[in-house]
């Protein structure tokens, strides 16, 4: 049984999500959807999402080039990063947009377990999320369809530093991010 101690549920998902997802995401996934829902945990950082809006509205922007093809986009973070379920590798994979990288995370029962053993730590290792905290701490928590992202970009001159990141819808913060710098093929 999946366990998230600091989930906050945002909405429901709907069965015809389910229904169209659950041979093709792991079981932890459809867990997660099913006793949880759409929310937040890893202190507000990581988003369970909807990935028929995000596959829809995302397509090739993904930059899935490698295996089958196949990235189901399954989380965000709170920094702009998509999280996707990839089959080929049998693994999460973090799609940073942000530093212009991939970063694969495990299974999700591997990413929960060390979400929930170490926390921040966690965290700051695969995603370096340290601007986050600090972040909060100076503009507030983002609304659960936001993220801070950094403006200008690093990848295109900016600073990368918390005095840059602003609060940005996170499905199109992506799209303009992948629109500027060119999707991170993977």
């Amino acid at each position: 049984m999946v366990q998230i101690e600091d989930f906050v549920a945002h909405s429901p998902v709907s069965q015809e999500v389910i229904a169209a997802y659950r041979d093709r995401v792991p079981s932890e996934i459809v867990e997660i959807w099913e006793q949880y829902g759409y929310g937040t945990f890893g202190e507000g950082f990581i988003r369970v999402i909807n990935p028929s809006v995000f596959e829809a509205e995302l397509g090739d922007r993904i930059g899935k080039t490698q295996g089958d093809g196949i990235a189901i986009p399954v989380m965000v973070t709170a920094l702009g990063d998509l999280i996707t379920w990839e089959p080929s590798v049998d693994s999460l994979v973090a799609i940073l947009f942000r530093k212009f990288e991939t970063v694969g995370l495990g299974s999700p029962k591997t990413f929960l377990g060390l979400t929930r053993l170490d926390g921040a730590e966690h965290l700051e290792e695969e995603f370096a999320w340290d601007p986050y905290p600090e972040a909060v701490a100076r503009h507030g928590a983002v609304e659960f369809d936001e993220s801070f992202i950094f403006v200008p970009l690093p990848s295109l001159g900016g600073a990368g530093t918390v005095d840059t990141l602003q609060k940005r819808p996170t499905l199109s913060a992506i799209q303009v991010m992948v629109d500027l710098q060119g999707p991170i093929g993977h």
